[in-house]
């Protein structure tokens, strides 16, 4: 159960627009706890304790819950308590199929329009990734690593795509934040990201989308590595639904 009193990271409170309704803001507070495992599956959310670290009412802070209880990321029993759901590999795999849809046009076409103004976001990107994998900061790395994805899509489409993508892999997410202590992650990820950078660098979608899928598809043996090693923080069902799946999330 959370602690009180809660203390909410500062790198996923400098995630959280202002700007939004509070029930908006608890929405996107809760959802990046259980992405970034603050909160880890099958764990009690204590209202109490989010509410009075967050100083926000109980009303906005239900509000966000259902919302997320929707989208599957929390359980709510009545009488109970709200609990973090474990990890639906159904919903991971729906995630998985919309992201690499897109995401592999994105790459498509933003090594068509990569130009040097471009090229300077995700050199300092690739700079920053290289620095959290020397350091060894996971936390650091993965939300570097949504920022490599957020880039690309930005140059080759609106804003409304990559929030498309954000939102279908929410469940995704989990697996990828748990996947970084895994041994050499972190290295192999910079890799794969630095292999899409050449591409795009040098204007050519063919490389740019080949090292994407090589990327994308390398989650179907970080599932296989972490449901043999926490096979709690899953549905009951994973091991079927990977052996079902193998062969769709395969290059």
């Amino acid at each position: 159960m959370l602690q009180e009193p809660f203390i909410v990271p500062d790198r996923i409170l400098a995630g959280i627009d202002d700007n939004q309704p509070r029930a908006q803001q608890m929405y996107s507070l809760i959802r990046s706890l259980i992405i970034e495992m603050e909160l880890n599956p099958g764990s009690p959310i204590s209202e109490k304790a989010i509410g009075e670290a967050m100083s926000v009412s109980r009303t906005p802070l239900r509000e966000a819950l259902l919302k997320l209880a929707d989208e599957g990321f929390v359980t709510i029993v009545p009488n109970m308590g709200t609990f973090v759901s474990k990890i639906d590999l159904a919903t991971v795999f729906e995630g998985q199929f919309v992201r690499r849809a897109l995401e592999l046009e994105t790459t498509r076409v933003a090594a068509l329009k990569m130009d040097a103004e471009f090229l300077r976001e995700l050199d300092v990107n690739m700079y920053q990734q290289q620095r959290c994998a020397s350091d060894m900061d996971e936390a650091a790395f993965y939300q570097a690593d949504e920022e490599f994805h957020r880039i690309i899509s930005s140059i080759a489409a609106s804003k409304r795509v990559w929030k498309t993508i954000h939102v279908a892999k929410g469940q995704l997410d989990r697996v990828r934040r748990l996947a970084f202590p895994l041994p050499d992650h972190m290295k192999v990820v910079l890799e794969e990201h630095t292999a899409i950078y050449e591409g795009l660098k040098n204007n050519d979608p063919a490389a740019a989308v080949a090292a994407m899928e090589i990327h994308l598809a390398r989650i179907f043996i970080t599932l296989q590595t972490l449901c043999e090693s926490r096979p709690e923080l899953f549905s009951e069902d994973a091991a079927d639904m990977i052996a079902e799946h193998a062969k769709l999330l395969s290059p």
